[in-house]
């Protein structure tokens, strides 16, 4: 079996409450207008990368739990494999967008390897969590990705398998922590000392890019946020989907970045997720620099 992409790591169930009037106080209870189960973390990657075209497979413990069950069967609506050993639990994020940002409350299991089922799997690229970039198998590009909380954990100690990684990916402050360095741009440059190429995304700020092409920023086209929580996942996808149709580092960072910004336009990452379809339509000037049948 051959795949395009492996998301190894945990996917997420999103629970995100929408229509929010104001944060609550401890104590204190607000009513939500709406409340969507949704994909979430490396599972919002897989999204991204098949309603592009491309055949993306996440590999991790598949949770026994509720949580589980659920999101199986989001990913299966998807037409997205979950691969691997049976597990106990689920990884959950409960969401709550309000103005344009977002608060999280977040319970996530323990990942063992899953190097085996990964390289058997034989794909082009593989996604993975940072902290665990060594588990990558030799041959497929490698695409990093990290969370906050991870984010500080690595701060001053980056794992030793970065240097086999093709592109970090990294909001501002994920980078801040992982370069001390306070400036998107330095720390994007600090951080390619360790990798091919770095990603800074800065929300509707667009992205910063380093790696031997120097650095270079890409401009976000002006949108109405609604929800923003996923756009990173879906600027990976992107990217990635860019990088194996072989298109330069300027392009695709012009990509991944109008593709995360499309997204923010309505609440939650599964739905905006474009198709490549949808994708053409809306983006106008990028039409005729999007390959026509993805990254095959």
């Amino acid at each position: 079996m051959s795949v395009d992409v492996v998301c190894a790591g945990l996917p997420f169930l999103d629970i995100t409450f929408t229509g929010l009037p104001a944060m609550p106080a401890l104590g204190e209870e607000r009513y939500a207008e709406r409340v969507q189960f949704t994909p979430g973390g490396l599972a919002n990657v897989a999204v991204g990368l098949t309603r592009l075209g491309l055949d993306a497979v996440v590999v991790s413990p598949v949770g026994g739990d509720i949580g589980g069950r659920i999101l199986a069967g989001l990913l299966s609506e998807q037409g997205i494999r979950w691969l691997g050993p049976n597990g106990d639990a689920t990884a959950i994020s409960a969401v709550l967008p309000l103005d344009g940002e977002r608060a999280f409350v977040t319970v996530a299991p323990d990942q063992p390897a899953v190097t085996e089922t990964v390289a058997s799997l034989e794909p082009r690229a593989v996604v993975i969590d940072l902290p665990v970039v060594g588990e990558a198998p030799d041959g497929p590009a490698v695409y990093a990705v990290v969370g906050d909380v991870d984010a500080r954990a690595l701060a001053g100690r980056l794992p030793a398998g970065l240097g086999s990684v093709r592109t970090l990916i990294a909001n501002e402050s994920e980078a801040r922590f992982l370069s001390g360095a306070d400036d998107p741009a330095q720390a994007a440059v600090e951080l390619a000392r360790h990798c091919q190429t770095v990603v800074v995304t800065l929300g509707p700020g667009g992205a910063i890019c380093a790696g031997e092409h120097g650095v270079i920023r890409g401009l976000a086209p002006p949108v109405s946020a609604v929800d923003t929580n996923g756009a990173g996942d879906l600027f990976t996808a992107a990217w990635i989907w860019a990088d194996l149709a072989g298109h330069p580092v300027e392009q695709r960072l012009h990509l991944a970045v109008t593709y995360a910004a499309e997204s923010v336009r309505v609440p939650t990452t599964l739905a905006g997720a474009l198709s490549l379809e949808e994708f053409r339509r809306i983006s106008g000037a990028t039409d005729a620099s999007i390959p026509p049948n993805g990254a095959r």
